[in-house]
């Protein structure tokens, strides 16, 4: 059965419906994050399940490959070498499957990052178009759009004004 999985599931395919798939969570999270089945979606464990057994799936194809980087470096117990520079990293990303596996866990890091940004606005009733932004950002470049959420909640926390 696992093998017509794997004829079925190609890389490219779950490549396509991660990416297609976590479009409307972060539509939901942006323009209605106090609709019920927002809430339903993005804070149950539905989601991250999901795609935490398509980054399992992936990851067994990987490891059941003969020539799998990871497989070589646990053979000859390098697995250490992964962190002894860029070049290192490149060769890691340049096997296809590596890169979904990395790909999938940036679209899961970001979607909760994304929903926990969209919880604490709701939370603290800031204004859903400020908030708009920093999931725009998370979405595309994480790191950079929580920052901006939290510059903007500190700044709406402090109650500072742009001008006197």
């Amino acid at each position: 059965m696992l093998n017509t999985l794997k004829d079925f599931f190609t890389l490219e395919m779950i490549y396509h419906f991660t990416n297609i798939g976590v479009i409307p969570l972060w539509i939901l999270l942006a323009f209605l994050p106090g609709w019920n089945g927002t809430k339903v979606l993005i804070n149950s464990i539905l989601v991250p399940l999901i795609l935490s057994f398509t980054y399992f799936y992936v990851f067994y194809i990987y490891i059941n490959t003969s020539e799998g980087i990871f497989s070589n470096i646990l053979d000859k117990g390098k697995i250490f070498e992964l962190y002894m520079g860029i070049d290192q990293l490149k060769k890691v990303f340049s096997d296809k499957t590596v890169l979904l596996l990395f790909w999938i866990h940036f679209l899961t890091a970001n979607l909760v990052l994304g929903a926990w940004i969209a919880t604490d606005a709701a939370k603290n009733k800031a204004l859903q178009y400020i908030v708009l932004i920093p999931l725009v950002l998370t979405y595309f470049v994480g790191p950079i759009g929580l920052g901006v959420y939290l510059i903007l909640r500190l700044l709406a926390a402090q109650k500072l004004k742009l001008f006197d």
